[in-house]
């Protein structure tokens, strides 16, 4: 890969990770700022604060290896369909994640919570189509299992999770300050994960196009660093669209139900990370977990279509974004090639 190439896809990688750190920044703090338990402003430092935080954690606990990042994006035959051309290679990392932040420009702009890495594996099909090369299927298929059990996972865990606070609110013990102050832990933990879990996405498209490079020129020490600091620095940012989705279109929260929401995802994430070793959305998590704590309070505090309006996102996702990574890739080739 030459090193033009190599630097524009750094530069893409970080672009996506601070897109990525933008587009979910309302998973750890829409219900926060819905209940008012924190300022919107205070809510997104902490989240930003924490992102940062959990992805230089999260990128600390791995071997950070060319081997571990093939494996972790099922980029395997990408890699051998474009054995002889690193620069084919970097072209169609360039189309995945171009296709991956326009992806989640498109899902802000509509408010609607979707998956990166939906929207990743998606382009990665449709790119793996055009140069030829096999479909991970395999990766696919994991997030596809992953992805089925977890939105049900959320939203019944978030429904059981409320009708214990309900009972437990009966003590009169247990004063309001106590929930905000809960509920304040359990953003910062699914703040914390999301940024363990979505940093490796960046992460290891760099490693990858490194490893086409005879002397890297960028130690693995900043890297890790930019791409921590791109995703805390996208959650400060904060996409609002999203936030008001979360916490105020889909159904009016609670303290109680943003509490019961938050724990909801962040266990669903840990359960992802460090039991099933697979990417989790963090976006499918929390929306799920919403819908489960509104739902605890009667299925008439959902509002249905917007619920079917997110469903019908997460599954348009991968095959819209396999068609448009696809055209990009194709569209670049000819303009190279021809």
């Amino acid at each position: 890969m030459t090193p033009v190439l190599f630097a524009l896809v750094v530069v893409t990688a970080l672009g996506m990770a601070y897109m990525n750190g933008f587009h979910d920044a309302s998973n750890a703090v829409s219900t926060t700022i819905a209940t008012r338990t924190l300022r919107e402003s205070a809510a997104l430092m902490m989240a930003a604060v924490l992102n940062l935080l959990g992805a230089l954690l999260g990128m600390m606990l791995i071997m950070v290896t060319a081997q571990w990042a093939i494996d972790l994006l099922g980029l395997a035959p990408l890699l051998e369909a474009t054995g002889g051309a690193p620069d084919r290679l970097g072209a169609a990392m360039l189309a995945i994640m171009l296709t991956t932040i326009l992806w989640d420009l498109l899902t802000w702009w509509f408010g609607m919570p979707a998956s990166t890495w939906h929207a990743f594996f998606g382009a990665t099909l449709g790119a793996s189509l055009v140069l030829g090369a096999t479909a991970p299927w395999e990766e696919l298929g994991a997030l596809l299992v992953v992805s089925l059990v977890g939105p049900p996972l959320s939203a019944s865990l978030a429904f059981v999770l409320m009708h214990a606070l309900l009972r437990i609110g009966r003590d009169e013990r247990l004063r309001r300050g106590h929930l905000r102050f809960a509920q304040t832990l359990s953003a910062g933990a699914v703040a914390t994960g999301h940024g363990i879990n979505d940093s490796r996405l960046p992460l290891a498209m760099i490693v990858i196009a490194a490893a086409t490079v005879p002397a890297s020129p960028v130690p693995e020490a900043a890297i890790m660093v930019g791409v921590a600091v791109a995703v805390g620095a996208g959650t400060l940012m904060g996409g609002h669209r999203i936030i008001r989705t979360l916490g105020r279109r889909l159904t009016d929260l609670s303290v109680a139900q943003g509490l019961s929401a938050e724990v909801s995802a962040a266990s669903t994430m840990a359960l992802s990370l460090f039991g099933l070793d697979s990417p989790i959305s963090t976006s499918h998590a929390l929306a799920s977990s919403v819908v489960g704590a509104g739902a605890a309070k009667g299925l008439r505090t959902v509002r249905w279509p917007v619920a079917l309006q997110i469903a019908l996102v997460w599954l348009s996702t991968p095959l819209a974004t396999a068609v448009l990574g696809a055209a990009l890739l194709g569209t670049g080739l000819s303009l190279v090639e021809g």
